[in-house]
């Protein structure tokens, strides 16, 4: 996963593109796209080139990103592309504009935890409850 510098640049380019749009508003349109948090493969190229570009000429901040910085554009999508359950691609619906193709195996793959996982959660709620006791002890 990148730096939250990085998704904010992401950001920053998303509406630059926007503001400087070419004026189509076709439902599929790539800056139309834009709106939606989709790249699309007309622009991908230059929209990768302007992040890195931005992300060099301007101080973005590593803090942790905000519930609106996630939330805006598909920055969480970004962050966890394994969350997708599928291929995304573009439809024709105005209000959905992009959709995923899936499979049962796919869903299943992207929402089962392995028993390694398990385990690591497992110890860091038992260290957390050790921590808390500790805390409430030396009160």
């Amino acid at each position: 996963m990148e730096q939250p510098s990085y998704y904010r640049a992401r950001n920053a380019t998303f509406w630059q593109f926007i503001m400087h749009s070419d004026g189509n508003t076709d439902k599929n349109s790539p800056f139309e796209l834009l709106k939606y948090g989709v790249v699309h493969t007309n622009i991908d190229n230059r929209f990768r080139i302007h992040v890195k570009h931005i992300l060099k000429t301007e101080d973005f901040s590593n803090a942790p990103l905000s519930f609106t910085e996630v939330c805006s554009f598909n920055t969480w999508f970004a962050m966890h592309p394994e969350k997708i359950a599928g291929t995304e691609y573009i439809t024709t619906s105005r209000e959905f504009p992009i959709g995923i193709r899936g499979t049962k195996e796919d869903i299943i793959k992207t929402i089962s935890i392995t028993d390694n996982e398990k385990r690591i959660r497992i110890a860091k709620a038992k260290a957390l409850a050790k921590l808390k006791i500790l805390r409430l002890l030396q009160l």
